[in-house]
């Protein structure tokens, strides 16, 4: 009969107060855990923002490039090298380079990232971009990325309204053709996409000679690999050929073992599951003390320490469970704050989703076990 009986739950509801202390316990640890691993994804996907939608089968960088985010420059003739190789369809430059925008209603100043391109061909893949491109074939033209933070002003909502836009990059007065949406990252605030000639312009420098990105675009039937090691073989130490897979997985790897940001987002999780922690296993192991007779009379009733242990894992599990939904609704609400204040891509996703279940399980499961370690060390001979 006992086994019927919902024992955690009783035990754990027994003392209202309690309960409701544990579980906001919980409720702040997945709280804090849906924050800091939500801007530590938001860091990683508006750091590689721009790698992961490169149009090319290649990538040229140079050899003193460690991150997309900080671009090293190289000769524009090392991209038209690789046109010699008989898998190559052709190359193109991307240059890359940070100016000062200046908000044309408030007259504020942010950075932003500029791009320069060929006008037949967008680089990187974004809305609207190939079909607007062609306009900045005109001086002083460009494309402004509507997903960047709302400090820059109104741009997009005006540019969709059919009214014009003018504003100063860099002190020089350009006329907004249209939008795209590439995103805001943590070293920029916004993007301008331009023409090469522009983007000289713009930057106020000359040589186009010097360009940051080498894409390389394969013939139809290609092999990527084999073409990058004889492209590799070919450059030496002048240039790195990469996939943009291993683009991405670079500048991943770079902000997980290099980037002091990753580590302290990665912390602040493991802080917030610490403190959960710490909370429930004061509960548990209180629970367990001020009833511990009532566990004796269990254990003098033939009940093992495994039944028991049981009974502990179920009331972590609930706390587990009463306090994952709400902490996740709050999650979830601030995620939407937060992106609409950052202009960050954060997301709620069913990854994210079962990894903060599982720590916020496995948090209270480890609480609850050590909890137990009172209730092994009981005599009921002794507590009688």
């Amino acid at each position: 009969m006992w086994r019927d009986l919902p024992i955690a739950w009783l035990q754990l509801t027994h003392s209202k107060a309690k309960f409701t202390v544990a579980v906001t316990g919980v409720v702040v640890a997945v709280l804090l855990m849906w924050m800091q691993l939500g801007f530590l994804d938001a860091l990683y996907r508006s750091a590689t923002s721009v790698a992961r939608h490169l149009r090319g089968d290649l990538v040229l960088l140079s050899p003193n490039t460690k991150t997309f985010m900080q671009l090293e420059p190289f000769a524009k003739r090392h991209i038209a090298r690789s046109l010699g190789h008989e898998g190559v369809a052709n190359v193109y430059a991307l240059y890359v380079g940070m100016a000062m925008w200046k908000n044309p209603w408030n007259g504020e100043k942010r950075r932003l990232f500029v791009f320069g391109m060929e006008p037949d061909y967008a680089t990187f893949e974004a809305d609207d971009l190939e079909e607007l491109l062609p306009t900045t074939l005109a001086p002083d033209v460009g494309i402004f990325d509507a997903a960047s933070r709302p400090e820059f002003g109104p741009v997009g909502k005006t540019i969709r309204n059919g009214e014009p836009v003018a504003a100063e990059i860099n002190g020089r007065l350009i006329r907004i053709a249209g939008v795209t949406t590439i995103g805001a990252g943590f070293q920029a605030d916004g993007n301008f996409v331009t023409s090469t000639a522009n983007y000289l312009r713009i930057m106020n420098d000359p040589r186009s000679s010097i360009v940051q990105v080498g894409l390389i675009r394969l013939k139809p039937g290609a092999d990527s690999k084999q073409v990058q090691r004889d492209l590799a073989a070919m450059y030496g130490n002048e240039m790195t050929v990469m996939t943009t897979e291993e683009v991405v997985a670079r500048e991943y790897d770079f902000l997980t073992r290099t980037a002091p940001i990753g580590f302290v987002f990665t912390l602040g999780t493991i802080v917030g599951c610490i403190i959960g922690f710490a909370i429930v296993y004061q509960v548990l192991y209180t629970d367990i003390s001020n009833h511990l007779p009532q566990f004796a009379t269990l254990k003098a009733m033939g009940y093992t320490d495994r039944y028991l242990a049981a009974v502990v894992v179920q009331e972590a599990l609930i706390l587990a469970a009463a306090g994952f939904i709400p902490g996740s609704i709050l999650g979830m609400a601030l995620f939407a704050v937060a992106k609409a204040a950052t202009m960050l891509p954060m997301y709620v996703t069913w990854d994210r989703a079962i990894e903060v279940f599982v720590l916020t399980f496995t948090m209270c499961t480890v609480s609850g076990l050590l909890a137990m370690r009172r209730l092994r060390a009981a005599d009921p001979a002794e507590i009688f």
